[in-house]
């Protein structure tokens, strides 16, 4: 939250508006760019192919970079890389292996919550299969300078994709549209789970009164984020189709995801 006593000055970046003026907060408590602490949250599910070079790659970044890894009981061994990440790279990496039940959504809660409760600065939520690249993490990092939470957007100019045919292009602009509609999250690109936040505004949400047990828990987050008053801006992303692995979204998912927003937008007053 911005308390009303702070020295407000304007700065161009995109928000959720486009490109305009956000109100840039002069805190004494501001995050020291040059000296923060950035933790990298990789919710997993049967990413045995890709979490070993995705958590090298992240840790290679910079000494500043550490991994909060949340396996949601993966039965391809996704775990056990995790846990040899772990060893390989000592107070670096803390892996939580989820008990039943399972859950896009709850392992996203947990990990969030687990996430608020370090003492990074930062906490960047990306997915463990490379459709968000390692290289554009630094452009979260950037923007959240001037806000609380950075969305990566494909839709922003010099945003895009890249492997996605007809109707999966068609099924990211119709989910970004109900989310727009159902929960007021006037974004160019609602639904993406390639975020950057103050570690101090994950710290305020009320995860144990949160619904969502699937992919919901995305737009959910952003909802309770935005009702408390967070500055919320976003920078382009390229957004890459997975090589390995198999995608999680079915049919019965999207309807549960669809049932969920209309959930959340009811337990308003909850959040």
């Amino acid at each position: 939250m911005i308390p009303p006593s702070e020295q407000i000055s304007k700065n161009t970046i995109q928000d959720e508006k486009g490109v305009g003026t956000v109100d840039r907060v002069d805190r004494a408590d501001r995050v020291n760019m040059g000296s923060r602490k950035i933790l990298v949250f990789l919710p997993t599910y049967n990413e045995k192919g890709n979490l070993d070079r995705l958590g090298e790659q992240i840790l290679s970044m910079g000494p500043e970079y550490s991994l909060l890894i949340v396996d949601d009981q993966s039965p391809d061994g996704t775990g056990e890389i995790a846990d040899q990440l772990a060893k390989e790279h000592p107070g670096r990496v803390e892996v939580i292996h989820r008990a039943p039940p399972r859950g896009r959504g709850l392992a996203g809660r947990d990990g969030l919550r687990r996430a608020s409760e370090t003492d990074c600065d930062i906490i960047v939520e990306m997915d463990a299969d490379f459709s968000h690249r390692p290289e554009d993490i630094p452009k979260l990092i950037e923007a959240i300078h001037d806000a609380d939470v950075v969305l990566g957007s494909r839709y922003r100019p010099g945003g895009g994709t890249e492997g996605f045919g007809p109707r999966r292009r068609l099924n990211s602009r119709v989910a970004g549209l109900l989310s727009r509609l159902a929960l007021g999250l006037r974004y160019s690109d609602p639904t993406s789970g390639f975020r950057a936040f103050r570690r101090e505004a994950l710290a305020s949400l009320p995860w144990d009164r949160f619904l969502s047990d699937g992919p919901s828990i995305v737009g959910e987050t952003l909802y309770a984020l935005r009702k408390r008053g967070y500055r919320i801006a976003e920078v382009p992303i390229i957004f890459v189709e997975r090589r390995v692995g198999e995608s999680k979204i079915s049919p019965k998912l999207i309807l549960k995801w669809i049932f969920n927003l209309i959930r959340i937008r009811l337990n308003r007053h909850c959040l």
